[in-house]
């Protein structure tokens, strides 16, 4: 039988066996597929669309598309021709064959069913596309296709198609063959001579040029051995390149994490590592597991850097029936000096019920030290190594809370506890309207092991060991502060009850030395004895009626009478110097009056501005309470005398605080309400109180001032991220002792400036007077972006397990144009007087050891004021002096280009009269890469410099050099 050709106006039905049914369509104008790319790479970036637009079926046509039983394969083309002696079917131009959800599109197929072979080709310039989507895959495009069909094999030249598991790669191979696997439903692909990248421009930045690929669809990618392309400069050779594609979780090889320079060094000095090389482990739907080793050279090791090898193990399980989650980290590391750190961290959350909740972090390592060592980012090296536990829940009106926490200190053996921590808090509990009882319950124990804090006692007990030769030990020093606080308020009508029982027990076992004041007749004497264990004990019980308020929402005022201590000091004191027993000092009672008034005046508007908005919220009271007495025994308790005491004066003394806000009110521009726009505020100004005591001004003839301290704040809304804090010490000598002087004397200021592109006075100003000014968004800082950075106050606890590790430089915020910021602080102690003994702290003996010039600096401006200092239990202590500080830090950053960005962080010391520190960091975002140049400068001289440059599709992949320069010495 001769062939026969089918023209554009013809349409041919074919029937086959049971089961198969061959369907011809006539093509349509316009029918064609993608256009002609040559093959390159971009033609498998376009938006996957429809690839060919098939006819609307005809009634005959549905009638055999709806048959049961029956397996359709449309096809259709410019010309189609049927040659039934060989069995053969050509469709020419713009061709298309579909059978379920595979589409074939190309400029000539050609079916044989002698052979069962399908051929696929295109013209010069053009290309095929086979589509699958059942393998989950983007479109396969090649020049020539050829598909057996009963080995379910073919065979493609010139392939490229692209595969995607959280990165899109591109694949391209000269040849290349497939096979299909009906059970499974998918299919493998092998090629030769090929390349993958993730770039998806048409001539890529950057590429692999591999010997062998295979892609097992929606599966797995392998490729080796595999050549770095940058351009056209080949730059680096990796054995094989291996990414798992399969959604979910899937047990598996971690990919290590290694850099260019950790394979061939840059320098001699650079130390080789190499992290993460480990196994993942999918146990179930509800828990995963992995284990790892990360390894460091020890070539050229100090004592600072040692070489080390690390083992991980984590445990993480999630279960959303049972409201449960969390993660068990174990890390164990063996130094090249013999040393040894085991580092373990539980988080555990889960929540009993609706009203019983259960949050765990514990975090636990064997050395501090070790661990900051190993530690490359910059917050896990700083970060308080802390632990936590809370339960909480709820019965009836009562909340119930227990729990604690504990902290480790990098590179100090210092502990600190804080466990049992317990409290009940209720909502009032009421009998009728007249009657409400509000019970609060808290216990606290607080403990301090290994203490270092400065003025803390003797370093050293001495003793003649054995042999008769004088030998020394080190003290170990601890210590405890514990308490139970009992509040149980009555509100009956309008008067409130206030009832309070408070116990406090401070110790502090180690050796102190204390100094002793005798007084006798006009002779003071004063010894020195040291004693083995300090301790201060306290119990009081307040108790006062505040009266029904009156002008309440006009002028607040609250009288109230209570019985108060005549001594700050609870009613019940021992001490060491008591040995053990209990003396009590004398109750008073107390009248007073309080006032807070809210007053506020209206100034006409201008400009922008409707009206100003003037308030003043004075605080009052006056307070009054006869003389009494304290006993000689209750003042020696507590390291104090009678001379020159003021305590028991009679009480005859006013307070004032305010606090005023100028507020101003915007004109609307789109409102026919000129009152609807919004409130501004242009200046806050909040007064800490002032008490001053008219019978001590009269019976000393000074000052009558008592309070001990002043401060004040402002804040304005013209000056944004602007906030200003001063601090003033008002005496010289403890207030309640008449040789106290009143000489103020500022002790700390705290200022605040931050200025951006959309957040500055200028931008105010002109959104002000209603131009459009974009404000700044929300942006991620750079240090979660990059996984470092020089940290404010660092609360976080280092990670512990696998992918614990992070040698990430410091990042910068792009895309959000200019911001700077600004921050004073100046802090400084009232010089001591007198001839008691001093302590001089330097907050840089806390910081040996540390040999990174990033670390360092850091670690010495979080201890320039060190929080972790020990109270003193009684008077005639050591007093510690802490160095004075001033300094201004500045953070700047900016966009040079869309594509570079500048920070710039440093610090200038007004003491030294010299830059603290510096760091400078430049970053390039490239089209696929990220590449960052950092200069860092310690307060030591110590100086470093650090290039990093990675690959956004596989960040693993990266290139490193850290220089670093060590002056030795502070």
């Amino acid at each position: 039988m001769a062939p026969m050709a089918l023209g554009a106006q013809h349409q041919v039905k074919v029937g086959r066996g049971k089961g198969d049914t061959t369907v011809t369509t006539r093509p349509v104008d316009g029918a064609v597929r993608t256009g002609r790319d040559s093959l390159k790479r971009d033609s498998t970036h376009q938006k996957r669309g429809e690839i060919v637009i098939w006819d609307a079926p005809d009634s005959v046509l549905d009638a055999l598309l709806a048959r049961q039983g029956y397996t359709a394969t449309r096809y259709q083309g410019s010309r189609v021709t049927f040659d039934a002696r060989k069995h053969r079917l050509d469709v020419v131009g713009t061709a298309a064959i579909q059978r379920g959800q595979t589409t074939l599109v190309a400029d000539t197929v050609i079916y044989d069913d002698s052979t069962k072979t399908v051929l696929a080709a295109s013209a010069q310039g053009d290309t095929s596309i086979l589509r699958d989507p059942s393998q989950g895959s983007d479109d396969v495009l090649s020049r020539r296709i050829t598909y057996d069909i009963r080995r379910q094999q073919g065979t493609i030249s010139e392939l490229s198609t692209s595969v995607e598991e959280g990165q899109r790669w591109f694949v391209h191979g000269d040849r290349a063959g497939f096979a299909s696997d009906t059970a499974n439903q998918q299919r493998t692909i092998y090629a030769r001579d090929g390349s993958v990248t993730s770039c998806d421009l048409t001539y890529p930045h950057y590429h692999f040029e591999v010997k062998e690929v295979k892609l097992i669809q929606g599966r797995l990618l392998v490729a080796r051995p595999a050549v770095l392309y940058i351009a056209d400069i080949p730059v680096m050779i990796l054995p094989f390149l291996f990414q798992d594609m399969r959604s979910g979780r899937r047990s598996g090889i971690l990919p290590p994490r290694v850099g260019v320079g950790d394979i061939v060094r840059s320098s001699t000095s650079y130390r080789r590592q190499i992290e993460n090389i480990g196994y993942y482990f999918a146990l179930s739907d509800y828990a995963d597991a992995e284990a790892s080793m990360d390894w460091r050279s020890g070539a050229a090791a100090t004592d600072g850097d040692p070489g080390w090898t690390r083992y991980n193990g984590e445990l993480r399980y999630h279960w959303l029936d049972r409201f449960l989650t969390g993660r068990l980290g174990v890390s164990r590391s063996s130094f090249t000096t013999g040393n040894t750190n085991t580092a373990i961290s539980w988080q555990h959350q889960q929540d009993l019920s609706q009203q019983s909740h259960l949050n765990a972090n514990f975090n636990y390592v064997t050395s501090t030290t070790l661990q900051r060592q190993q530690s490359f980012n910059i917050a896990q090296a700083l970060a308080v190594i802390s632990s936590l536990l809370n339960f909480q829940n709820q019965l009836g009106p009562a909340n119930f809370s227990v729990g604690g926490s504990r902290r480790q200190y990098p590179g100090r053996a210092q502990v600190d506890q804080e466990f049992p921590n317990f409290s009940v808090t209720t909502r009032p509990i009421t009998a009728g309207s007249w009657l409400a009882w509000s019970p609060q319950l808290a216990v606290n124990n607080a403990q301090q092991f290994n203490l270092d804090a400065a003025g803390a006692g003797f370093g050293f007990r001495y003793f003649t060991n054995a042999a008769g030769v004088l030998d020394s030990s080190a003290i170990k020093r601890d210590a405890r502060n514990s308490s139970l606080s009992f509040q149980t308020p009555f509100r009956i009508f309008d008067f409130n009850w206030r009832n309070s029982i408070t116990v406090n027990d401070v110790e502090h076992d180690y050796p102190e030395e204390r100094t002793i004041t005798t007084v006798s007749g006009v002779d003071t004497t004063r010894t020195t004895r040291v004693y083995e264990r300090t301790f201060l004990t306290s119990v009081d019980y307040q108790t006062g009626i505040d009266l029904p308020r009156i002008g309440q929402g006009r002028f607040n005022i609250v009288p109230s009478v209570q019985i108060s201590n005549v001594d700050p000091h609870g009613y019940w004191v021992r001490s060491e110097r008591t040995g053990g027993e209990y003396v009590h000092q004398s109750k008073r009672l107390q009248y007073s009056l309080n006032a807070t008034p809210t007053l506020f005046g209206f100034l006409p508007g201008f400009g922008p501005f409707t009206r100003i908005r003037h308030s003043l919220t004075p605080s009052v009271s006056y307070a009054f309470a006869p003389a009494a007495k304290v006993s000689e025994a209750f003042l020696a308790a507590l390291g104090s005398t009678s001379a020159g005491y003021l305590g028991n004066l009679a009480q005859n003394q006013v307070s004032f605080g305010l606090t005023q806000n100028f507020e101003a009110k915007l004109r609307s521009r789109g409102d026919s309400n000129p009152d609807a726009g919004e409130k501004i505020r242009l200046l806050a100004l909040n007064f800490s109180s002032i008490t001053y005591d008219f019978e001590r001004a009269r019976k000393t003839r000074a000052s009558g001032f008592t309070t001990p301290s002043f401060s004040y704040s402002a804040r304005s809304d013209l000056l944004p991220g602007f906030d200003l804090n001063v601090g003033y010490s008002l005496f010289q000598g403890d207030p309640l002792s008449d040789t106290a002087r009143f000489k103020p004397y500022r002790d700390n200021i705290n200022a605040t400036f931050s200025v951006s592109r959309g957040n500055n006075p200028f931008a105010v100003l002109t959104r002000l007077f209603g131009q459009a000014v974009p404000r700044d968004s929300a942006t991620v800082p750079a240090a979660s972006q990059a996984g470092g950075g020089i940290p404010g106050g660092l609360a976080q606890s280092p990670r512990v397990g696998g992918g614990a590790s992070s040698r990430f430089p410091i990042g910068v915020s792009e895309g959000q144009g200019w911001e700077a910021s600004l921050s004073f602080s100046s802090n400084r102690q009232r010089p001591p007087v007198g001839t008691g003994p001093v302590i001089t702290f330097d907050p840089r003996t806390r910081c040996q050891g540390i040999f990174d010039p990033i670390v360092l600096g850091n670690c010495i401006r979080q201890n320039q004021q060190p929080s972790d200092t020990v109270a003193q239990t009684t008077a005639g202590g050591r007093f510690v002096r802490f160095p004075p500080t001033s300094t201004l830090r500045g953070n700047f950053s900016f966009n040079v280009t869309p594509k570079w960005a500048v920070q710039w962080t440093t610090g200038y010391d007004f003491t030294r009269s010299q830059f603290a520190d510096h760091q400078v960091t430049l970053q390039r975002s490239l089209h696929d890469w990220r590449a960052i140049w950092a200069f860092t400068q310690a307060p030591n001289g110590n100086f470093a410099f650090n290039f990093f440059i990675a690959l956004n599709a596989e960040p693993d992949l990266k290139f490193n050099y850290d220089r670093r320069t060590y002056r030795p010495g502070f």
